[in-house]
């Protein structure tokens, strides 16, 4: 067993009466030995939460889910494309450029409307190797939201804001010169306190959708029973208002808005995309969420709104693929005006919660079959909006990197293993996982991570030594 490391990380952003400061300040490692696992240290103490205002939240961290709609692709004939037109440029000195955000694809143009936007941001065919950040225009950011290879198609999940002129500046590093293609798919928004649609009642357009987290709970797998995976083409409706299995339990209810989950797409037989949407398409769908090469395991976590029939639909472009379905969270409107659980605050720009790569988080790996556990409570402590502090969480939104899988004996490949991440008190591992990983490079997939007693998580790495990171992007509250 390895020893806990102490670590801790104090930073504060201040962004549209949205004020936040946190710490790290535990990791400590157990072994998984007959699926029990050794105690560990306790955290330190949880920060004494501070009583809020007696203020109307409104739609504060509220959100509207929208019909998926590529709002940016530098592809010719492109869309919304900014000079210099057609691929944009990468390289060691880590080139940017600015797209438009706000006002595009049903997104309010306002800023004093939008707290943030949920995208899913595509590299396609880069040059060489490298990574993808994504930032407020006028601001800074380190933090990677993509990590590629060579003409590697890879998409993830990202919940961005607005800066200067409603734009988003997006970042190109590459290990040499050349260009990359990017898409843009805008997902939905989150609203700001200050939002007025113009009604009162708590179903209206201005009330918006609350994150309900739940313990992860896999609802489709094509490779059980008959196996039936998706074909060339082909589409797939899953029902998610009602689904109650695998101790998934989502409302029966048209207040059930839209759906968090985690797709994966296991060794298709082409390479090939696969679109999440709300309605059954009429043949190929204009935005996608997971691309895949022939062979490979990729997962990526999703956010699509469920459609009038209470489902969710499916469709797989080229090959015969299986199909996963995690559910993570739901979305559902209707939560009183008083109430905080639900609502997401996001941050400004995405911030590294951990690198175990570096000294400071143990500087070691996570070896096979083990996990290790990380507090967040003084992060959650310390957490403060409009200055009053709100220490209440039930989960955080990051992304979540494997930065290096090596192998265990020198002979003996172990790709593609996976990472799971999932509340510290969980009696098991849960049968699902966030991603998939592999020796060639890193792996990126944005992750729900909630939170277990003490607001404490737990990594488990299925094979091999694996190097991970996770940049925070935003919290969901609790009462």
């Amino acid at each position: 067993m390895r020893q806990g490391v102490q670590v801790s990380r104090l930073w504060q952003v201040e962004e549209s009466g949205v004020g936040m400061k946190r710490s790290i300040p535990f990791r400590g490692t157990v072994a998984l030995m007959a699926l029990a696992f050794v105690s560990v240290a306790a955290p330190l103490p949880l920060a004494q939460p501070v009583a809020a205002a007696d203020e109307c939240l409104c739609a504060g961290g509220e959100y509207h889910p929208l019909t998926p709609v590529r709002i940016y692709d530098s592809r010719p004939p492109g869309i919304n494309d900014v000079a210099p037109l057609g691929a944009k440029p990468m390289g060691p000195a880590d080139p940017t450029f600015d797209i438009q955000l706000l006002g595009l694809g049903g997104v309010p143009s306002s800023a004093t409307d939008v707290l943030a936007v949920a995208v899913s941001i595509t590299i396609d065919g880069p040059a060489s190797a490298g990574w993808l950040a994504a930032y407020p225009a006028g601001s800074s950011g380190t933090s990677s939201l993509l990590n590629f290879s060579a003409r590697q198609t890879v998409p993830n999940l990202a919940i961005v804001r607005g800066g200067a002129g409603g734009k988003l500046t997006i970042k190109i590093n590459g290990a040499g010169n050349g260009t990359a293609n990017v898409l843009v798919d805008v997902l939905g928004w989150f609203s700001s306190s200050t939002y007025n649609a113009g009604t009162t009642d708590n179903t209206s357009d201005e009330r918006g959708a609350r994150m309900v987290v739940v313990n992860p709970g896999r609802i489709l797998d094509t490779r059980v029973g008959t196996p039936t995976p998706l074909g060339p083409g082909a589409q797939r409706t899953v029902q998610f208002r009602g689904a109650n299995v695998a101790g998934v339990n989502v409302p029966n209810d048209s207040s059930v808005v839209g759906a968090l989950i985690n797709v994966t797409a296991v060794a298709p037989t082409a390479g090939t995309f696969v679109s999440v949407v709300p309605n059954m398409p009429v043949g190929a769908p204009s935005t996608s969420n997971l691309n895949v090469a022939a062979g490979r395991i990729q997962a990526n976590l999703v956010l699509v709104p469920v459609g009038a029939d209470g489902a969710i639909h499916l469709y797989n472009s080229a090959g015969n693929t299986n199909v996963l379905v995690d559910v993570l969270a739901y979305l559902q409107t209707g939560a009183p005006e008083s109430t905080r659980a639900g609502r997401v605050v996001p941050l400004t720009a995405p911030y590294r919660a951990l690198d175990t790569r570096l000294a400071s988080f143990g500087g070691v790996p996570l070896g096979p079959g083990q996990a290790e556990d990380w507090s967040f409570a003084a992060f959650a402590g310390s957490v403060n909006i409009g200055g009053q502090a709100v220490g209440n969480q039930s989960a955080l939104l990051g992304n979540l990197t494997n930065a290096s899988l090596s192998r265990q004996y020198p002979t003996v490949s172990v790709e593609p293993g996976y990472l799971s991440v999932y509340p510290a008190d969980s009696a098991t591992v849960p049968g699902i996982s966030n991603l998939n990983n592999y020796e060639s490079g890193p792996v990126p997939n944005m992750a729900l991570v909630k939170y277990g007693a003490n607001q404490t998580v737990r990594v488990f790495n299925a094979r091999g030594y694996a190097h991970y990171i996770l940049d925070v992007s935003a919290v969901v509250l609790a009462d």
